[in-house]
């Protein structure tokens, strides 16, 4: 955290003189201990919901230099708060990377889209505009979901930066790794790591879905190319929404839709959706899943990782790089600063609907290369 606070020994019996004094009515101590790095734990038994009386807490403690942390410790039957040392630096986001990784973006899936219908780019450069429609499909979805995330987070009175949007180098089939938003500090409770993290996909699906239909309304079906090329994978929504223009489940019969870009970037919209919805760590579905189950949300999580590395030795190779990104980022979720209020029943129900969103998304084999 920034603006640590450094805390001699000498120090100790006065700060805790301190926190007891901003506790007061706020939390009945019962013991207390630090430990090597300064923190200090106090159990007890809060003096009110911890909704109510959390930001009074931190608020209080702040001026004295700590960042509190609450949870419930099961085994004594106590409500605990974690005092850190430091306080949150809430300097003001930078803008400028955000704009100029988003413009990167736009100038790669443009590009990627140019290509799709056909365009030799580095010959004719000029002629970048015709990947409009594929870019506009898949960044209006990625914006969406994103802003979603951040209007949310912004409501919810959390740190959230603007979205730093990832581009791809042009020899690639999406033009973009999608977009990811920083936090500076956890999340406040279980409430906001639901709301915050469901936002994005429920956003950018209200975008995807009704592109998808018109993709597929103004796409044609027929048997593949002659040579290779790659098969996209069916989810329980793409299935339904080829279902309901074409009357019928495809590919089948050696026929198949062939996918216009509007179509196309609105598939890989659903897919990037799909992929965040995995309940795996800081991922849209492992805020969902953390926001639900709490710290059992990471025997989900390491489960994921397993189905995935089955599916990558089984299915398909593709699945095998995100057990390894989520080894690398860490699978395990981390506790909001309030880890003891839990979720009211209309917020059950919409984190069980996001696990529900994510199970019609979800596609066994996303792409399959055809050899000719």
């Amino acid at each position: 955290m920034a603006d640590t606070l450094t805390i001699e020994p000498g120090d100790r019996l006065e700060l805790i003189a301190r926190v007891r004094e901003a506790l007061g009515g706020l939390m009945e101590i019962e013991r207390y201990a630090w430990d090597e790095r300064g923190v200090l734990t106090l159990r007890g038994h809060l003096l009110g919901p911890a909704s109510t009386i959390y930001r009074t807490i931190r608020a209080r403690l702040e001026t004295i230099g700590f960042t509190p942390f609450l949870r419930r410790a099961e085994a004594a039957g106590q409500d605990e708060l974690l005092a850190m040392p430091g306080v949150v630096d809430r300097r003001r986001p930078r803008v400028w990377l955000p704009v100029a990784l988003f413009l990167a973006t736009v100038l790669s899936v443009l590009m990627t889209g140019a290509m799709y219908e056909g365009v030799d780019i580095f010959s004719n450069p000029a002629r970048i505009m015709a990947g409009l429609p594929f870019a506009a499909t898949v960044l209006g979805i990625l914006f969406t979901h994103e802003m979603g995330h951040y209007v949310v987070g912004r409501l919810r009175k959390a740190p959230v930066s603007l979205p730093y949007f990832i581009p791809l180098p042009v020899f690639s089939l999406f033009g973009t790794l999608g977009a990811v938003i920083v936090q500076r500090e956890p999340m406040e409770d279980r409430q906001s790591v639901l709301e915050i993290g469901i936002a994005g996909p429920l956003a950018g699906l209200i975008v995807a879905i009704p592109l998808l239909l018109y993709g597929l309304s103004t796409s044609t079906i027929g048997p593949p190319p002659a040579g290779g090329y790659i098969q996209e994978g069916n989810s329980l929504l793409y299935v339904a929404a080829k279902w309901l223009i074409f009357g019928r489940y495809l590919p089948s019969g050696g026929i198949d839709v062939q996918l216009n870009s509007v179509a196309w970037g609105a598939w890989i919209g659903l897919l990037l959706t799909m992929l965040n919805l995995l309940p795996i760590g800081q991922l849209d579905g492992g805020h969902v899943a953390y926001a639900l189950l709490g710290r059992r949300a990471d025997y989900l999580a390491y489960a994921m990782v397993a189905i995935c590395l089955a599916l990558g030795v089984l299915v398909s190779s593709a699945w095998i790089l995100l057990p390894v990104l989520a080894l690398l980022i860490g699978p395990r979720h981390p506790p909001p600063l309030n880890d003891i209020s839990g979720l009211s029943g209309k917020h059950i129900a919409l984190a069980i609907f996001g696990l529900l969103v994510f199970a019609l998304l979800f596609m066994p084999t996303p792409l399959v290369a055809i050899q000719p």
